[in-house]
């Protein structure tokens, strides 16, 4: 008794060391690109768009490409400083206050963050012996985009947590078929999918999955059960009546329906909705389905993948020990069917819920693999902590990039060579290039030499982020970038710059490869420390002497 006490208390003291590693390893650097209006981040959900659906009430029309549950989540956080506003004791519209909103929005990232690793233990609990389960709550923590997504403002990390709440209380529905489960996975359900609404693939083919299981339960106590009476079970119409319920709520559809018809047709017909990245046949698919390996190797990094895949082969091998386990891939299936092959667009950031998935398989494999009682027990415990470590260097790759961002580099150049008099050109997306906000500056996602020649800038600021790569050859914007890189526009590079600190274990070749819209990885860590070119408007002098240059050339 008092040997199980210890380990139960070892393991209890471990969660803490998890979920402090977690806490400190996503706050890390939750600074990137602030103070600013936009920060760096892309697709981030600003303080300025939750302030527009508040200033809205939510209602009227209100709508965005994403659905309002975590708007209302940031709206309660966020009325201290907005009550002290209406006081007209702080502006939220000055920079200093906007920042303190954007701090707040991060710090609740890395929160639920932690919560996410807390979820993904009380998982393991449910599915196999705590020890497991600990070595899934580490993996889920070590996943890179993990470790970003989890210290921004982008929707992920929230709707994933609303997503393992609800995997959590699945797993209790096939184990218990209680009500309280069935309600509990219906409500958090919806708030996931209220929180972003990409979780709907999750829940297309579950709920058919947990009606059969049903159908199965009361079998084993009526023979004479039918699949119909599994259908109209009490437990699945309450739950079913539940999530619409949470879900129209969420949508606030009595007092904002013409903005829910909006955000819909938004997603699906407007500005947001989502350009498929494959040919839509055979291939295609295949191409996407191996992309899709490729997206789950680089969010593990190589040692934790093949750890979770030889989890997952061990899993079909052992089907009855885990069939639990293996009822987890019909939220992952459907998910891939009903979202990821409808939009035909892959992202390392949409397989994460494919990756929380594997880490429950990988803790259950690392667990089976450091069985004290097998042999060579010390070796393989060695070598799984040199595993952890160099995970821990990968994940942590991203903070260091951030840290040493190159904008701030940049910046710090543009402070001492640049007066506030002076032009300043930023060709690409805002939140790629350094923060031009105390400048006399425009920004173009379109430039071209008609924007060069209406804006007259003495200074043109480029990013790899957004470049040349992106354009065919036939487009104007492709033009700019061909003349201002040849020198044909009358501006000259002063500097190259992208910083390359020691602890990066991030392919960058691999990150960075772009053709048009070919990316051999998709994701937004490309857009992590890019590589800034800074143009000056040449002198007449150097005019002069280019020219005499391109004559003695012919």
């Amino acid at each position: 008794m008092k040997a199980y006490l210890k380990s139960v208390n070892q393991f209890k003291i471990a969660m803490i060391i998890i979920l402090c590693f977690s806490v400190f390893i996503n706050s890390y650097s939750m600074g990137w690109g602030l103070p600013s209006f936009n920060a760096w981040a892309a697709d981030e959900l600003i303080p300025s768009r939750v302030i527009d659906g508040i200033e809205k009430g939510f209602s009227n029309g209100w709508h965005f490409k994403y659905p309002p549950f975590h708007f209302y989540v940031l709206t309660i956080l966020y009325s201290p400083i907005l009550l002290l506003h209406n006081l007209k004791l702080v502006d939220v519209n000055s920079l200093p206050t906007y920042t303190i909103l954007f701090y707040i929005g991060r710090f609740t990232s890395v929160i639920m963050g932690a919560g996410l690793v807390f979820v993904t233990y009380l998982c393991g609990r449910e599915l196999y012996e705590e020890r497991a389960a600990v070595f899934a709550a580490s993996i889920a923590a070590s996943l890179c985009p993990f470790v970003y997504y989890a210290k921004t403002m982008n929707l992920e990390v929230p709707y994933l947590f609303w997503v393992m709440v609800s995997m959590l209380f699945y797993i209790r529905i096939l184990k218990h078929q209680k009500l309280a489960d069935y309600l509990l996975f219906s409500a958090t359900a919806a708030i996931a999918v209220g929180t972003k609404d990409q979780a709907y693939g999750l829940y297309i083919l579950t709920p058919i999955f947990i009606i059969y299981q049903n159908y199965l339960y009361l079998k084993q106590n009526n023979q004479n059960a039918r699949l119909k009476d599994a259908i109209m079970d009490e437990k699945v119409i309450l739950a079913f009546v539940l999530g619409f319920t949470i879900f129209l709520t969420i949508h606030n559809i009595v007092f904002n329906l013409q903005g829910f018809i909006k955000h819909v047709n938004l997603i699906t017909a407007g500005d947001a909705q989502i350009r498929p990245r494959f040919e839509r046949n055979i291939f295609g698919y295949f191409s996407m389905f191996v992309q899709s390996f490729r997206h789950i190797r680089f969010a593990f990094g190589w040692p934790l993948y093949c750890l979770c895949m030889l989890g997952l082969f061990s899993g079909f091998l052992n089907k009855k020990k885990s069939y639990l386990l293996l009822c987890l891939l019909i939220p992952i299936v459907s998910y891939y069917l009903f979202y990821i092959s409808v939009v035909f667009y892959n992202n390392v950031r949409y397989l994460l819920p494919s990756c929380l998935i594997l880490a429950l398989f990988g803790g259950q494999f690392i667990a089976e693999l450091l069985n004290p009682a097998k042999q060579f027990f010390k070796a393989k415990a060695v070598l799984m902590t040199g595993i952890f470590v160099y995970t821990f260097a990968y994940a942590f790759s991203v903070n260091v990039l951030m840290e040493n961002d190159s904008r701030y580099y940049v910046e710090k150049w543009m402070e001492q060579n640049i007066s506030k008099n002076e032009v300043v050109l930023g060709a690409g997306d805002r939140k790629y290039l350094p923060r031009l906000e105390n400048y006399k500056s425009e920004i173009t996602r379109k430039p071209t030499l008609a924007v060069l020649a209406k804006t007259k800038p003495d200074y043109i600021i480029g990013t790899s982020g957004y470049d040349i790569r992106r354009f065919e050859t036939n487009r104007p914007e492709y033009e700019f970038f061909d003349k201002l890189n040849r020198g044909e526009l009358g501006y000259k590079l002063l500097f190259t710059y992208k910083s390359h600190p020691k602890w990066d274990l991030f392919n960058q070749e691999e990150l960075g490869y772009r053709d048009i819209d070919q990316m051999y990885i998709y994701s937004n860590f490309d857009k992590i420390n890019p590589e800034i070119r800074v143009f000056r408007k040449m002198r007449v002098d150097e005019w002069r002497e280019m020219s005499c240059s391109s004559l003695n050339n012919i």
